[in-house]
């Protein structure tokens, strides 16, 4: 994939300005003579990053692929559990933002301008383009459902994004934008979305409500009636995580609630959770957010 350079010199019309990095890849497809997307991403973090704080994307449509990690996106004051191979999107109006970019993250986004009368949109005719508008702006924020089509087109947009300049590589990207835009609409409607093993989807909901209790491999896989390999697989396809990393995880959101809501001692805070010390939270709790739990409590407090 191609450099840009200064994507934020060319994404100024945009509420939020997407910086091109080398671990958040951001690209402006009008410069390739696709003009309806503004921003194509690819995010893989190696370390925490701290979140976008919460914005709208006025004319513009966001759609999110989850590919590794689970991300929390808050959307219109809701929170919604973003796990691998989920879809999210963000409509113009939608007031929104993910939490947190968690270490290990993969993600592919894009952002696409709403059709405009005048205006050439993805070489349709305007109805064609209003009802493709129309149907991607009645989704829900959050889809769960086999999502291979919108991978691949993802793929074929920076794939054809790397071609040298010229009319091959415009049809190129405007076909498969396109194909992404139909595999969005197509995944919300099919009814045969991906089964989540319900005795392993209860196994997770516990570990989510009480994540301070003890966690044995052995003892969760004789619940699950799996053997450990095989729960460790399946818990990796609904979570993104293996059991124990899940539990840290949680863990660690829950101390983010505590530490904005309440005034235990962190160190209290350790051990009612599960840690060992509170050096051992501490630390933990750094490495995923950027912050000492002493730092992120201020912060909370300055924020209300």
């Amino acid at each position: 994939m191609k450099n840009d350079g200064n994507t934020r010199a060319k994404t100024e019309s945009l509420a939020v300005i997407y910086s091109d990095t080398q671990e958040r890849r951001v690209f402006n497809l009008a410069e390739a003579g696709l003009r309806e997307v503004p921003a194509l991403g690819f995010s893989r973090y190696s370390h925490v990053i701290a979140p976008v704080g919460t914005h709208r994307h006025a004319g513009c449509l966001e759609i999110g692929l989850c590919l590794r990690g689970a991300l929390t996106l808050l959307n219109n004051g809701q929170e919604h559990r973003i796990m691998p191979g989920d879809l999210y999107l963000n409509k113009p109006s939608d007031t929104h933002c993910l939490t947190a970019h968690p270490k290990g993250t993969v993600i592919h986004w894009l952002l696409i301008r709403e059709p405009r009368r005048g205006q050439a949109f993805l070489r349709l005719t305007h109805p064609e383009a209003r009802d493709l508008w129309r149907r991607l702006t009645r989704l829900p924020c959050h889809i769960i459902a086999r999502t291979d089509t919108v991978k691949h087109a993802f793929a074929h947009l920076f794939k054809y994004h790397a071609q040298p300049a010229g009319p091959y590589r415009t049809v190129g990207l405007t076909a498969a934008c396109t194909s992404l835009l139909m595999g969005v609409i197509d995944a919300a409607s099919h009814k045969s979305v991906i089964a989540r093993p319900p005795l392993i989807e209860q196994l997770t909901a516990a570990i989510r409500e009480h994540p301070e209790r003890d966690l044995r491999l052995d003892a969760l896989a004789r619940e699950a009636r799996l053997s450990p390999s095989l729960l460790i697989a399946q818990f990796k396809q609904i979570t993104g995580l293996p059991p124990i990393h899940f539990q840290l995880a949680c863990r660690l959101e829950k101390a983010k609630r505590l530490l904005a809501e309440t005034d235990t001692p962190i160190t209290q805070l350790a051990f009612d959770l599960g840690f060992c010390a509170s050096q051992h939270f501490s630390g933990h709790f750094k490495r995923a957010f950027g912050l000492t739990p002493t730092a992120w409590r201020k912060q909370a407090a300055a924020a209300h």
